[in-house]
């Protein structure tokens, strides 16, 4: 019942209602798929980016013991030892379960997106020509690494504990190498 005065709409109004708001609604709908910034990826981890970065640089080191092993096979039962160590220590910085998810993560993004996360061909280390000289390098690029480390442990905020620990222990490591081949020299 209508009070005296009230005025109902009629069926051609509360339809056209209906087509305008339906309109409306599905016109906010396709422009909100339009915005920018709505299909752009989750941006990677920075703790995975992390890894993937020491990982590759760890990768680097095993690859330099490997060119000098190459070029000098006597010196393989004490260097092939170290590099291996290396490899390890890029197997715990990034398993295999964690680049899956870093190559998914940064599928879309380019190498300067993404800080060059994913492990990219390197040349081989050209190696000096002479055994004390090749340790001699080695060392100092242990030194090196092992300071890259420490500087990347200091960075991490509010990151995970285990991953301070393993940043520390190839920090160890590494100052260990550059001690180990400088004694020998």
């Amino acid at each position: 019942m209508t009070a005296p005065g009230e005025f109902l709409p009629g069926r051609r109004q509360v339809v056209g209602t209906a087509v305008v708001a339906a309109a409306a609604a599905a016109t906010t709908t396709v422009l909100a798929g339009c915005l920018p910034g709505d299909d752009d990826p989750e941006p990677p981890d920075p703790e995975l980016l992390l890894r993937a970065r020491v990982a590759d640089e760890v990768r680097a080191l095993a690859a330099r013991y490997a060119a000098t092993v190459d070029r000098f096979p006597a010196a393989r039962s004490e260097l092939a030892t170290l590099g291996a160590e290396h490899e390890e220590h890029a197997r715990a910085l990034l398993p295999r379960h964690a680049a899956r998810a870093l190559a998914s993560a940064t599928a879309g993004a380019t190498a300067t997106e993404s800080g060059s996360a994913s492990p990219s061909p390197s040349p081989t280390p050209a190696v000096p020509s002479t055994l004390p000289a090749a340790r001699a390098e080695l060392a100092e690029a242990e030194r090196a690494a092992s300071g890259r480390r420490l500087r990347q442990l200091r960075r991490i905020t509010g990151g995970s504990p285990e991953l301070a620990r393993l940043l520390a222990s190839v920090a160890a490591c590494e100052a260990a190498h550059a001690a180990l081949l400088s004694a020998d020299a």
